[in-house]
C-alpha cells in the first residue's frame, strides 16, 4: 500500500477545489495542488506524488504547462538520479514516516501483536463504559476537542469551515469516544484505496483517566476488518531511533503501542524551474519565519 494515495484521489481534488485553489491533473505524474505565491507567482504542490517514474523533461513540462516557479513533490519512493540531483529537500508536509497496522491478520493476532499496556488501556476503557461512534457525529459535536488539543501544541487547527468542506467532500469521516453523552476523544479518519488512514485526532481534559483514545483506536481498526479494509495507516510518527525530545515521540509511543510495522518516504522536495524567483522566495520566507519567532 502507498501511505496517502487519499490525497490524489477524485475526493480530494474535489475538497481543494472547495476552499478555493486550483487543481490540476496531469496524467502520468498526478495531482497538482496551485498555490499562490508573492508577486502573483505560483508554486503547484503534488502530495504524495509523482505517482509514477517521472523524467526531470516531464517534471520542467509540468512546471511550464503550470506556468510556476517551482513544483513541490512528496515521491512515496527514491527517485532515479537524474532527478534526485535537481531536487531541494524542503519542510515536510505529509509525514515522511508513518506506522501501518496489517488488518488482514486475525482480531486475536491483533490484539497479541499490541504492547500490554494498551491491550490494558482498551479493557478498561471498555470496562468503563466508554462507547464508540462511527460517522455519526459532526463537526461542530467535535470543535470543542480539537480546539483543546490544538491549544495543548499538538497540530496546528484549520478554520472550522475547512474541516466542513472536508466533511462535506467526503474526504473524511468522524468517529468519536463518549462517556454517557459526553464526547471525550475524536478522530478524523479516511478511507481510500484499501487503507484506513487516521488523520488527526482530539481529546479533552475530562474523563483522561478513562483511556478513550485506546478504545477508539480498537473500535476503528474492527470496524475496518469488517468491511474489508486491509490496512491502518496511523499517518505520522517520530523517524525510528529519533531523540527523545522529537515533537512526536510521545504519540509515536502511542501508537506504536498497537503494532504495526514502519513505512518511510523519501521526504518533501521542490524541483525549481526558475531560480531566480525562487531564490528571491527562500529569503522573503526565512524573512518571515524570523519575523514571526521574534
Amino acid at each position: 500500500m502507498t501511505s496517502g494515495a487519499f490525497l490524489q484521489s477524485k475526493q480530494w481534488a474535489d475538497f481543494q477545489r472547495s476552499t478555493g485553489r486550483e487543481v490540476v491533473i496531469v496524467d502520468g505524474v498526478g495531482l497538482f495542488v496551485v498555490n499562490a505565491l508573492p508577486f502573483g507567482w505560483k508554486y503547484a504542490f503534488c502530495p504524495k506524488g509523482p505517482t509514477t517514474d517521472v523524467s526531470v523533461e516531464m517534471l520542467r513540462t509540468v512546471a511550464d504547462k503550470l506556468g510556476v516557479v517551482f513544483l513541490r513533490l512528496e515521491p512515496t519512493q527514491r527517485l532515479n538520479d537524474s532527478i534526485t540531483q535537481r531536487l531541494f529537500k524542503t519542510f515536510e508536509i505529509s509525514p515522511s514516516h508513518t506506522l501501518v497496522t496489517d488488518l488482514t491478520k486475525p482480531e486475536g493476532d491483533l490484539l497479541a501483536a499490541m504492547h500490554e499496556k494498551t491491550r490494558y488501556n482498551v479493557r478498561l476503557a471498555e470496562r468503563k463504559g466508554v462507547t464508540v461512534s462511527i460517522g455519526t457525529d459532526s463537526i461542530d459535536d467535535v470543535w470543542p476537542l480539537f480546539e483543546q488539543t490544538a491549544s495543548r501544541g499538538q497540530f496546528r487547527l484549520h478554520p472550522k469551515s475547512y474541516y466542513q468542506k472536508m466533511l462535506a467532500s467526503g474526504v473524511v469521516f468522524i468517529a468519536t469516544a463518549k462517556v454517557g453523552d459526553q464526547i471525550v476523544a475524536a478522530n478524523l479518519m479516511v478511507d481510500h484505496a484499501g487503507t484506513r488512514t487516521y488523520l488527526h485526532g482530539a481529546s479533552g481534559e475530562t474523563h483522561r483517566n478513562v483511556m478513550a483514545p485506546f478504545l477508539l483506536h480498537w473500535e476503528l481498526i474492527k470496524d475496518a476488518k469488517r468491511k474489508g479494509i486491509e490496512a491502518y495507516d496511523w499517518w505520522g510518527v517520530a523517524p525510528e531511533g529519533a531523540d527523545e525530545s522529537h515533537p512526536w515521540n510521545g504519540i509515536t509511543r502511542f501508537k506504536l503501542g498497537f503494532g504495526g510495522n514502519r513505512v518511510d518516504s523519501p521526504g518533501t522536495f521542490d524541483f525549481v524551474a526558475r531560480p531566480v524567483e525562487y531564490m528571491i522566495y527562500k529569503i522573503l520566507r526565512t524573512i518571515r519565519r524570523k519575523a514571526h519567532i521574534s
